[in-house]
């Protein structure tokens, strides 16, 4: 349950009185600007924002939780608590979004960095950051400069002598603590042990199960490091090995050693060939849209907005529109003829008024309460999950949520997990509303009469769940002949819908008790065909003069009901998993073209549901994905 002293408990009924109050009320949330509200703590005189800094390299890959470093510090000798407040703007002084709020503690006289992991839409944004009310308590941060993921050689920032490289440099306290700020980063780079423990440490080892690479070079006595207990998986004597998806390479050279040309071809691009070149140029003439400068192929679909369109509407309140149609038609058969005949007909006019009034309050009743939002609905959330399996019982969890709400008042939802980071992801509204990340993290909302609000979060989630075991599979000439899954004990729910890919093809699996298998008459569809929406460029042009994409499987979705309406989203899920956003990464699929990735789509189980009292009415489905060597 939500606790917050905040809390406004405000519920009215939408009547004819109330429209009026909406409309001053929105007319009030759109035109006036925020005002922040600062929780009771220390003097924020005591405190000094010394640096500031952005992702790894001071470049970021946009729409991702990205990291944000901050170095504050606190210039009396005693304990200083209060709050950072990040805000986003563009390029004005208007806010966009809902503030991001972090709780900061202090010892006399300590200095700390502090990481924020704000949701970078694009670098077109301006943040500011607040810890007080007065002119003194606020800083512009750095512009946000777009760059892709890079490749960075960790280094103790304490150490005496630092060699000089050709390799960009991070200090190894600067690693994030989730792994949720990490998909800015393509590699690491270790010639020494860095000391990291606890959540740093499991920070780094999902980061590369889900992809990351790592590069193990010779220390000073020309030996490769010998790592603690806690990064114990890095010590094997193999020259290249696979943790989950991700890669670990060693190359016997210090890195004062690499020339620039060395380390693109051995560290930055060894991921990248001329075959790479050869299955680009496969997949262009395949059908495949525009290619793009990074390495990739253009999609038809948005990251999240797609998702969050297709929420919108199961989310959206339905009236009873038959209903109140045919009491309008009543209504007005009410007063013509039947008080029409009566007036003119009968030389008593007490009937007529008594018919009149009784037909006038009837029918406004009638229309007061058919004319509520959703009717005796209540308030409600439509979500879709993505989970990435980091092992036996541990997931990476991306979630995007609509919260649709009849009354007004203070809405909050609470995920479980650890590293909880949440965005609204709107580029152009303000949001009045707080998001706290962290363990227990909240997003509330001051939410107004029949309005949404779309939520995006991610966290590192921890189940009872076995992951489904691959029982085998069988190819003959390159082609598959079996694949089958045991999936017991692994879902709460039976699943809705499932598949897999294998060697950039995707094949859809029979669900059976207990059991997910391959039908070897189905034929298998091209991995970028299926992530690709095509675009029918007979429709209508949207108001940018864009051609709208129409849905190959359309007018089967149409057909679907219950949770079966969610298939249409798994599409654009499968590329949030592969991490894409405008474009098709062909490095990233080449990093999971040799083992079976699996995907199962079931209703939410209770643990990975959201704790709110505001919004009773839920519904949603999760994707779970594996990967199998």
């Amino acid at each position: 349950m939500i606790q917050n002293e905040r809390t406004i408990s405000r519920t009215f009924d939408i009547s004819t009185t109330s429209h009026v109050v909406m409309l001053v009320g929105l007319f009030i949330g759109f035109m006036q600007l925020p005002v922040p509200a600062y929780a009771q703590g220390s003097d924020p005189d005591l405190l000094v924002v010394a640096e500031t800094g952005w992702g790894f390299d001071g470049r970021v890959k946009v729409q991702e939780f990205v990291p944000l470093w901050v170095q504050v510090k606190n210039i009396s000798s005693t304990p200083w608590q209060g709050e950072l407040q990040l805000s986003r703007k563009m390029r004005g002084e208007r806010q966009f979004g809902a503030t991001i709020v972090q709780n900061v503690s202090l010892q006399g006289d300590e200095i700390r960095w502090i990481q924020l992991s704000p949701y970078v839409v694009d670098d077109y944004e301006d943040w500011v950051l607040r810890w007080g009310p007065g002119k003194n308590h606020v800083i512009d941060l750095p512009p946000v400069l777009k760059g892709e993921p890079p490749t960075v050689l960790v280094y103790d920032s304490d150490a005496v002598l630092q060699e000089t490289t050709v390799f960009r440099r991070m200090p190894e306290e600067r690693f994030p603590t989730s792994v949720t700020s990490t998909d800015s980063l393509r590699g690491i780079i270790l010639d020494q042990p860095p000391f990291w423990q606890g959540a740093r440490a499991r920070a780094f080892q999902d980061w590369l199960i889900l992809g990351g690479r790592v590069y193990i070079l010779h220390n000073r006595d020309g030996k490769y490091p010998v790592f603690p207990m806690a990064l114990a998986f890095l010590n094997s004597e193999q020259t290249q090995f696979r943790v989950g998806s991700g890669y670990v390479r060693k190359i016997p050279r210090k890195a004062e050693s690499f020339s620039m040309t060395q380390a693109s071809s051995e560290i930055f691009n060894d991921d990248w060939t001329s075959e790479d070149e050869k299955l680009r140029k496969e997949m262009l003439n395949t059908g495949a849209n525009q290619y793009s400068p990074y390495g990739g192929l253009n999609l038809s679909w948005s990251k999240n907005q797609d998702l969050f369109r297709e929420l919108m509407e199961l989310a959206k309140f339905e009236r009873f529109w038959p209903l109140i149609y045919l009491s309008v038609f009543a209504y007005l058969a009410t007063l013509w003829p039947g008080c029409y005949i009566i007036g003119t007909q009968q030389k008593n006019v007490t009937r007529f008024y008594a018919l009149f009034f009784a037909a006038t309050g009837f029918f406004a009743l009638t229309f007061g309460l058919l004319g509520q939002v959703g009717g005796r609905a209540e308030n409600r959330s439509r979500s879709v999950l993505l989970a990435r399996s980091l092992g036996e019982g541990s997931f990476d969890v991306t979630g995007w949520t609509v919260l649709a709400n009849i009354y007004s008042g203070e809405k909050g939802v609470s995920h479980a997990g650890n590293g909880i980071f949440y965005s609204t992801t709107q580029e152009t509204e303000y949001v009045p509303g707080e998001l706290h990340s962290g363990t227990g993290g909240v997003a509330s909302f001051e939410m107004l009469p029949d309005t949404k609000r779309t939520l995006l979060h991610r966290a590192r989630v921890r189940t009872v769940l076995p992951n489904p075991k691959m029982l085998g599979s069988g190819d003959e000439d390159l082609k598959l002949q079996s694949l089958s899954f045991d999936i017991t004990g692994a879902f709460d729910e039976e699943p809705i819908f499932a598949l897999a890919i294998i060697r950039g093809n995707v094949y859809e699996l029979d669900i059976q008790q207990n059991l997910l298998e391959f039908d070897r008459r189905r034929q298998p569809t091209v991995l970028t065909q299926y992530l690709q929406k095509p675009i029918d460029f007979n429709m209508n042009f949207n108001m940018w003069g864009v051609p709208r994409p129409a849905d190959e499987d359309e007018t089967e979705d149409e057909k679907l009901i219950g949770l079966e309406q969610y298939r249409s989203l798994i599409r654009p899920m499968i590329g949030n998993s592969f991490g894409f956003g405008r474009e098709i990464d062909l490095r990233k699929l080449k990093s999971h073209s040799s083992g079976v990735r699996l995907y199962v789509l079931t209703k939410t189980p209770a643990n990975f549901e959201f704790d709110s009292k505001d919004f009773p009415d839920r519904e949603g489905v999760v994707l779970f994905s594996y990967d199998y060597p």
